[in-house]
């Protein structure tokens, strides 16, 4: 596999092959993971890819170094990614080993192991199916354990059942399903270093959260419950999840732009015989420049380190909850829409409504402008948020995105607390391959603590790129 992944990267004569990639040099200050002291850190990240389109076959490898001060001690250094791909033509299949990441109703993890992909040709229907030894990468919030695996279904059709030349219709139908079984021993682990609390040691009785992840969520985390992470049941119990989307698509017929969308989608805890998310979810054409969505979901949030769009996003928050959503949207010219909606949720045994609006502008392919604004009240709490972000491409070297928030709150844990947040990114191509990117954020707080991050980085890029026929 080592010697696909990287004497692959190697081009031999005649053949339809190329590899590419990148090194990116970075520099980066902030405290989110601390909320303390400032995490400063640098850091080295290079990426290999191979591809041969002739053989079908693929390969990547992918490493990290960093050095500076960490909140878990010491530097980081080692493999994220290492793996071969092979397609299989005559068996519609396709088959992947090494060390991967993959993405699911666990969060973003990284798995040692393998991985076989099935389609057929003709009548849009497939699986998947991975398994081995999964782990977490740095501070990515996801899980670490023993073993993970899982199988999982897909099928299309296109039945285009209808009631009449001007009735309901039904043009398409997606279906996906799947199980998937994890097993974590964390007995030995379970108590650590908290990043977002600063505590760490054996004896400090604080829980790890990035650790526990994918049992039973985060609330509980930080006050150090280790009831709220199974309560009687061992710490290497498994987990089993039963997962499920459906979606179709057509038009109602009942006037002339009319086309649907609907769909439900969900996870089921096999282990624990309840449901662990569960959302419904449609859409409909009232013209060809109206539509309207609508959506509820009960769903916990599992990730505290939230995005800069999402600290000033009022209706989530960490815990069990229910949203129901409708909004309609109108694009009353190319380029220009915007949307009114309205928010229902029920949280912590408060119920609460809330609305929403927002305008996106694009007044070239150069430039870019999003305006939102959103309110929930929520019991005894309330918070409302306004959200400005531009990207501008100024030339062919330079683009830049900046992003402003402002947000009030009331909250029962600490009162009335006001947020101002700005972020600025820009991208300077000093060569073909050489490209400089500079970011910083900062959000004030009024009753809590400061929020700040600040990076530059250098990215070089590398290919061996061969046209068709060469």
């Amino acid at each position: 596999m080592v010697w696909l992944a990287v004497g692959g990267l190697v081009p031999f004569p005649g053949r339809c092959d190329n590899w590419h990639g990148s090194v990116r040099s970075k520099l980066q200050v902030d405290n989110r993971y601390t909320l303390q002291n400032a995490h400063v850190f640098g850091e080295l990240w290079g990426q290999g890819f191979y591809d041969d389109s002739q053989d079908d076959l693929h390969g990547a490898m992918e490493f990290v170094t960093r050095t500076g001060y960490q909140p878990d001690g010491g530097g980081v250094a080692g493999l994220y990614q290492a793996f071969v791909e092979k397609g299989f033509d005559s068996l519609n299949t396709r088959v992947k080993l090494g060390r991967f990441q993959r993405t699911d109703n666990l969060g973003l993890y990284l798995v040692d192991g393998g991985a076989v992909a099935y389609a057929a040709d003709d009548n849009g229907w497939g699986f998947d199916a991975y398994a081995g030894h999964p782990s977490r990468y740095d501070h990515v919030i996801s899980v670490e354990g023993k073993f993970v695996g899982g199988l999982e279904g897909r099928a299309q059709w296109t039945p285009d059942w209808g009631w009449g030349s001007d009735g309901p219709s039904l043009g398409r139908i997606d279906v996906r399903g799947g199980y998937q079984y994890f097993w974590r021993d964390l007995s030995q682990r379970a108590f650590g270093y908290s990043p977002y609390t600063g505590d760490g040691g054996n004896g400090s009785g604080t829980v790890n959260p990035g650790m526990l992840i994918g049992d039973t969520g985060l609330q509980g985390a930080v006050a150090g419950s280790y009831s709220a992470y199974g309560g009687s049941k061992p710490w290497g119990s498994s987990l089993q999840r039963l997962y499920f989307a459906t979606t179709g698509a057509g038009r109602l017929g009942l006037w002339r732009n009319s086309d649907y969308e609907l769909g439900v989608l969900g996870t089921y805890r096999a282990d624990r015989d309840a449901f662990e998310n569960i959302r419904l979810n449609g859409q409909l054409d009232l013209t060809n420049d109206v539509r309207v969505r609508g959506s509820y979901e009960y769903f916990q949030p599992r990730d505290p380190i939230l995005t800069f769009r999402e600290k000033f996003y009022s209706a989530y928050a960490l815990g069990e909850q229910t949203l129901a959503r409708t909004r309609i949207q109108h694009e009353p010219v190319k380029g220009f829409n915007y949307y009114v909606g309205g928010l229902a949720s029920s949280r912590k045994g408060y119920d609460g409504y809330g609305g929403e609006l927002g305008a996106n502008y694009v007044f070239n392919p150069n430039f870019g402008l999003i305006g939102e604004f959103d309110y929930m009240s929520l019991g005894p709490e309330s918070a409302s948020s306004f959200y400005v972000s531009s990207t501008h491409t100024v030339n062919s070297r330079l683009q830049m995105r900046v992003n402003t928030a402002l947000r009030f709150e009331d909250k029962i844990l600490y009162g009335f607390n006001r947020a101002v947040g700005a972020e600025i990114e820009a991208f300077y191509m000093l060569r073909n391959n050489l490209v400089l990117n500079v970011a910083g954020s900062y959000v004030w707080y009024t009753r809590i603590l400061d929020e700040y991050l600040g990076a530059v980085q250098v990215i070089y890029y590398f290919d061996n790129f061969k046209p068709k026929g060469m």
